[in-house]
């Protein structure tokens, strides 16, 4: 009779343990899987950052450069590349802008256990704004000092960069000084002249009538990044 007592005790003490870890287990806050993601990533960038050269296109892609020379890019010191975060495919974790004034700029990802470049451009073109979580970014694409064309791009990692509409201009691109002399929708090879209606119509279909976030570009400094890294 004691020999069972002993034993009853026992396993009453052993289911009570295990209902405390179980609570305790149900207790502890979990960390969503895209917190989780976000925070490896950002981590990443700052790591990159850090880097004494870093690339902010592909390697081995002949560019352009702002001096309109033709060269094979592999990396850029630090302290000439700017940053930026945007949300510009549809999660929530942010993609980075590196940007080389002389060489171009990159839209980086980190997923997976590594980096990847979504979208790039030579220094001839200029990135202006992404769409929220649309996959759509837009830059200027300059044509001497007087004209460029604002250009809108949906992310195809991997693929040719798609345009899928753009508008001709004359200007600078700051304030009313600039003239829109042309919008074009583009469809593969192909292309046609539209009117105002007509292009802002399909730019809603890709973007769901989101409006443009401007990326501001940030100096590669501890400062910069203790503040936009976070």
């Amino acid at each position: 009779m004691k020999n069972k007592l002993n034993t009853m005790t026992w396993l009453h003490r052993w289911i009570a343990g295990i209902s405390i870890i179980v609570l305790m287990t149900l207790m502890i806050p979990t960390i969503p899987a895209e917190a989780s993601a976000r925070s490896t990533a950002i981590s990443k960038y700052r790591i990159l950052l850090n880097k004494s050269r870093i690339s902010v296109l592909p390697q081995g892609k002949m560019v352009r450069t702002c001096y309109d020379e033709t060269a094979r890019y592999w990396s850029s010191k630090a302290s000439n590349v700017k940053f930026s975060l945007a949300y510009v495919d549809g999660d929530d974790v942010p993609e980075l802008i590196l940007n080389d004034y002389y060489y171009g700029y990159g839209v980086w990802s980190y997923k997976n256990g590594s980096f990847r470049c979504l979208h790039w451009s030579d220094a001839y073109d200029q990135i202006i704004g992404y769409y929220y979580k649309k996959g759509v970014l837009r830059e200027n694409t300059n044509h001497g000092t007087t004209y460029f064309n604002r250009k809108y791009y949906k992310l195809q990692t991997g693929k040719t960069k798609n345009c899928f509409q753009y508008e001709h201009c004359f200007g600078n691109g700051i304030g009313s000084s600039t003239k829109i002399l042309g919008r074009y929708i583009k469809s593969g090879n192909t292309e046609k002249s539209v009117s105002s209606s007509a292009f802002y119509k399909n730019l809603k279909k890709y973007t769901g009538g989101v409006s443009m976030s401007k990326i501001y570009l940030h100096n590669n400094t501890a400062a910069k990044k203790k503040q936009f890294l976070k």
